[in-house]
């Protein structure tokens, strides 16, 4: 049996297909970038008034606003107004804390 080449059309359907699978993969990749979060890691207090309990919040570079509740690693324990190093998490816009800087 002869088979014969794709049509323009049906050529061109397939092009459009695969462009958006591509466009709809770099939407997904490229998610935490357009989020205008911060994609570093940053200095941050644990708040003054935490109490020991539970995931803390932190004040981010000096910022007046907390953030969090923001999960740690575990070997870090974090205490009230701890110096620590944050990572963001860009998608989830949640920081987790790395360590105590010293």
């Amino acid at each position: 049996m002869t088979q014969h080449a794709p049509t323009l059309q049906q050529r061109f359907a397939a092009s459009m297909a695969s462009l958006q699978r591509d466009v709809r993969k770099l939407q997904t990749r490229t998610a935490g970038i357009d989020s205008g979060f911060p994609l570093a890691a940053l200095p941050a207090q644990v708040d003054p008034a935490y109490t020991g309990t539970g995931d803390p919040n932190v004040l981010i570079n000096g910022s007046a606003a907390l953030s969090g509740p923001c999960q740690h690693l575990a070997s870090y324990t974090p205490a009230a107004g701890d110096q620590v190093l944050v990572i963001p998490v860009g998608v989830s816009k949640t920081y987790v804390i790395l360590g105590k800087l010293t």
